[in-house]
């Protein structure tokens, strides 16, 4: 039996590459695998809630400087409540896509889809809008943290799933999607910038409000620091003798970082009241008691 001659295996078209979301998602993922970029990401949120939750007792954070696991540890405080939600909001609509794709017909999911392409277009371009609006007076909404910002990734969001239906005959164009991508990650930090700064606020008050049941500082000095502020009391010791001429009571240790003392009176009010930044020193001693303990009356 003779082999035919003249005849050739048909060409099998080698796959043009996909250019569509598969390839642009593949690109964002490589770029937030770097553990740089996540590792200044935490920082950034880290610090932003440092700065506004010293700028509470009014000390400005440049004073203490602070570890960088001290402001990791805030970074973490401000990004996992939102890191959780947007990772439990994106898995619910996927679930939901998935359930109406498996329920519906065909033609029944490609109503869906006709119906719901102009209305995503329409809400997407208004909450995109309103995002610049609030972002030119932010005042209203700041008892809303992450609001605008949310909103702005969800509008450029809808905006963008609605220009790929309507694109969907022609070849998919990844400078778009990438760019489309972009922008949300644009408004997630957004987002994410304004909830580490209500979180510092929150954490402020927190520590405030515990302040009279903290432990009773009592500082001992060998010179005067003229700490004037309500529920402070100073005593000069009458021993000529004593190494620590100087008692001050009434006091409650903020914290100490960076060889920086933070001192708050016992009585402290947001919006009246100071603290005092003292330096680590060998003229300084500090002794601890009870909340309620009451000091002598001589040293």
């Amino acid at each position: 039996m003779t082999a035919r001659r003249g005849l050739r295996r048909p060409e099998t078209k080698a796959p043009e590459p996909d250019s569509g979301p598969p390839q642009a998602l593949k690109l964002v993922g490589t770029v937030l695998a770097n553990t740089t970029l996540l590792t200044a990401l935490l920082y950034f949120f880290g610090l932003v809630e440092t700065q506004v939750f010293f700028a509470y007792f009014r000390v400005h954070y440049t004073l203490l400087g602070q570890t960088p696991d001290e402001i990791f540890a805030r970074g973490v405080d401000g990004v996992l409540l939102p890191l959780a939600g947007t990772a439990g909001s994106v898995l619910s609509f996927l679930m939901l896509a998935r359930f109406l794709r498996i329920r519906l017909s065909e033609n029944g999911w490609a109503r869906l889809l006709r119906i719901g392409t102009p209305i995503a277009a329409g809400l997407g371009a208004a909450l995109i809008v309103a995002a610049g609006l609030i972002a030119l007076d932010p005042v209203p909404f700041r008892p809303y943290p992450g609001l605008p910002g949310l909103g702005f990734a969800l509008g450029v969001l809808m905006v963008l799933f609605a220009w790929r239906r309507w694109a969907s005959a022609h070849r998919s164009n990844l400078l778009e999607l990438v760019l489309g991508y972009l922008l949300v990650s644009i408004g997630l930090f957004w987002a994410v910038s304004d909830y580490s700064a209500s979180v510092g606020v929150r954490r402020g008050f927190e520590v405030a409000a515990q302040i009279p049941t903290r432990p009773a500082a009592t500082i001992y000095s060998a010179e005067s620091l003229n700490l004037t502020a309500g529920g402070v009391l100073q005593v000069k010791c009458a021993d000529p003798d004593a190494a620590y001429k100087y008692r001050y009571t009434g006091l409650r240790l903020l914290l100490q970082s960076g060889g920086q003392y933070v001192f708050v009176p016992w009585t402290w009010r947001a919006g009246t009241d100071v603290a005092f930044v003292l330096p680590k020193s060998d003229k300084l001693r500090l002794e601890f008691g009870p909340a309620r303990s009451v000091p002598p009356a001589a040293c």
